[in-house]
């Protein structure tokens, strides 16, 4: 990978690759969260140097915390970002520690306008195989420098 920092192997969930000519290349990883909870600020590192480096390196999470009740409600963790901007969400917009973060929580409120592509929160949903995660990554890859 060619990373100046020292990175932990075994923060990768799942390794992005795509094919050449010269066969298989790597061109980032996928940081998979059920929940905040999971320890994102353990990826953190290994992310940033993944992006100081070039590589793609999004979170993608189902984004739950659910609050129990007579109707209970998966209200995720990112916040709302015109209300409340939780430390979450501000490691993804303002720090840009991910690349982009993908979440499968419709209660999960989107980044508004005007933020670069890999500094966004995306809601995605299971039922379009091309939804925007799935555009994403084919758009880095495309983007990469093959040689």
């Amino acid at each position: 990978m060619q990373l100046t920092e020292r990175v932990e192997a075994d923060k990768i969930d799942l390794i992005l690759t795509g094919d050449t000519k010269r066969g298989v290349k790597f061109f980032g990883v996928v940081h998979v969260k059920a929940s905040f909870a999971e320890r994102r600020t353990d990826d953190q590192p290994l992310s940033i140097a993944l992006n100081r480096a070039g590589y793609t390196s999004p979170l993608w999470t189902m984004d739950c915390k659910a609050m129990p009740g007579e109707r209970p409600v998966n209200r995720g963790e990112l916040g709302d970002p015109l209300i409340e901007r939780s430390a979450k969400r501000m490691d993804i917009e303002d720090e840009g520690y991910f690349t982009g973060c993908f979440s499968y929580n419709r209660n999960t409120r989107p980044s508004p306008p005007g933020l670069p592509a890999e500094r966004r929160v995306y809601i995605c949903d299971f039922s379009n195989p091309d939804d925007v995660f799935s555009q994403f990554i084919i758009s880095r890859w495309q983007t990469f420098p093959k040689t």
